[in-house]
C-alpha cells in the first residue's frame, strides 16, 4: 500500500427533498478515495435494512476496486 493513496469508509445517510416541507433519507457507505490528503474519488452505495446479495456484492466491488488503486504507485 501506498502512504500517498488512501481509501476511507465513511457512513454517510443522504437526504432527497421530496417537496419543499419533506425530506427522505437514505443510509449508505461511502468508498474515499484520497491521494495525498485530497479526495480524488468517491462512490456512495446505499445500505438498505435488508441488503440482497446484489447489494452485497457491489460493495464488495467497489472496496476491491479502492484497495487495489491504493496498492499501486502514485
Amino acid at each position: 500500500m501506498s502512504a500517498d493513496r488512501v481509501v476511507q469508509l465513511s457512513w454517510e445517510p443522504r437526504q432527497v427533498a421530496v417537496d419543499d416541507r419533506a425530506a427522505l433519507s437514505y443510509p449508505g457507505i461511502a468508498v474515499i478515495r484520497r491521494r495525498h490528503g485530497e479526495v480524488v474519488d468517491r462512490t456512495w452505495l446505499p445500505v438498505g435494512e435488508e441488503p440482497t446479495f446484489a447489494d452485497d456484492e457491489a460493495l464488495i466491488a467497489a472496496l476491491h476496486a479502492a484497495w487495489r488503486w491504493s496498492s499501486h504507485a502514485a
